[in-house]
């Protein structure tokens, strides 16, 4: 007996050799590291539902190859000196195959210093910021599948133009994030001829924004251009007391009209512009929507809001559960990375992606919405 106990664990600890990163016999795993407590939280909690649900709606349905999905998540606080080793951990301890539906942009920028992906070969699926910076060197295990902010900055500024809003305040973060929204306000103000009056900065995890509106009124701007994360566009609208008309305000993809209308009150996220990188959640044009609206109706959605955000959240999973489908019935983060990369032309519920080749943005759809009544959004 002793002999058969040794001779399985020498078998096991070979095959956890040659596979490091292969999942366990019993399941296949993906990693989920994102702000689920700090100024984020609210949002990164909704992208964990929603990718929790269809992983629990596929596993109903008999799972991966006959494999049990599992997503093992980990909270980062939104703090870049964190997720790195946050990543490393569900790579090296949990053996995920993929990360999926992580943000922020300095968080991800220490995961693309750390190496840590690359050492192992494990690819990050969906990454809810449109930085730039993380499409640079050393970033080819990242698997994009919206545009840059660059992108919704001057889809927003050209908007802006053709409205004849010339006169912009912005409302900026200040850090790495930030530092790249005004490179990119600074591009449209010169591509469209624009005049940024004011840029009012504040420090990340920042609640109180009463100084920055005032100052914002005070400059009588046409437009707002609003690139702070979610919570804080949501306190900074709650703290705007502007008169009704008095300026256009937008804001970025990221920003829910249902959370913007909670904690700001409905008549003033009225009206207000958000850039889009998915199509509308309510919509029943492609499959990918229906599929998305039916896994919110059923069981696993509950308490799940419709929304861009957990639209891309759902987008972003299904990709990832589609690449492992591909990677065959043993899969490994350089066979799923092998299944992304080879997405030409790709369907996902009629919906297109593309990572021939080198290239790692998948989407590049665009849109802006205004908040309606009931906080609905018009697109």
């Amino acid at each position: 007996m002793h002999t058969i106990k040794t001779m399985f664990a020498l078998t096991t600890a070979f095959f956890l050799s040659v596979f490091p990163h292969s999942a366990r016999a019993e399941d296949v795993r993906i990693g989920f590291v994102n702000g689920l407590s700090g100024p984020i939280a609210e949002t990164a909690q909704d992208i964990l539902k929603v990718s929790r649900a269809y992983v629990e709606q596929v596993n109903a349905s008999g799972g991966v190859h006959g494999r049990k999905l599992v997503l093992v998540a980990r909270d980062d606080q939104y703090d870049p000196g964190k997720t790195a080793a946050l990543v490393e951990d569900v790579i090296v301890n949990d053996k995920v195959v993929a990360l999926v539906n992580s943000a922020g942009t300095a968080p991800i920028i220490a995961v693309i210093k750390s190496g840590v992906l690359a050492h192992h070969k494990v690819p990050l699926v969906g990454v809810f910021s449109g930085s730039a910076a993380l499409r640079g060197p050393g970033s080819a295990e990242i698997f994009h599948t919206r545009p840059t902010y660059g992108e919704e900055v001057l889809k927003i500024a050209r908007l802006a133009s053709t409205l004849g809003l010339r006169r912009i305040a912005v409302l900026y973060q200040e850090d790495a994030f930030g530092q790249g929204i005004l490179q990119s306000v600074a591009e449209g103000e010169k591509k469209f001829n624009l005049e940024v009056i004011l840029k009012a900065g504040y420090h990340p995890g920042t609640r109180d924004f009463a100084a920055q509106a005032k100052a914002i009124v005070a400059a009588h701007p046409q437009a707002v251009f609003m690139m702070g994360v979610p919570d804080s566009t949501y306190q900074f609208v709650k703290a705007w007391d502007a008169p009704t008309g008095y300026a256009q305000l937008y804001t970025l993809s990221f920003v829910t009209s249902q959370k913007l209308a909670e904690i700001a009150g409905e008549a003033k996220a009225r009206g207000i512009g958000i850039s889009q990188v998915v199509p509308n959640p309510n919509s029943t044009v492609l499959p990918l929507m229906k599929d998305y609206q039916s896994l919110l109706r059923s069981f696993y959605g509950k308490d799940i809001p419709s929304n861009p955000v957990t639209l891309e959240g759902y987008l972003n999973i299904r990709l990832v559960v589609e690449a492992i489908k591909a990677a065959g019935p043993n899969p490994s983060g350089d066979k799923v990375m092998q299944a992304l990369a080879a997405m030409r032309d790709f369907r996902l519920g009629g919906y297109p992606i593309d990572f021939s080749g080198s290239k790692r943005t998948g989407s590049n759809y665009l849109d802006i919405a205004v908040v309606g009544r009931d906080a609905r959004l018009l697109y």
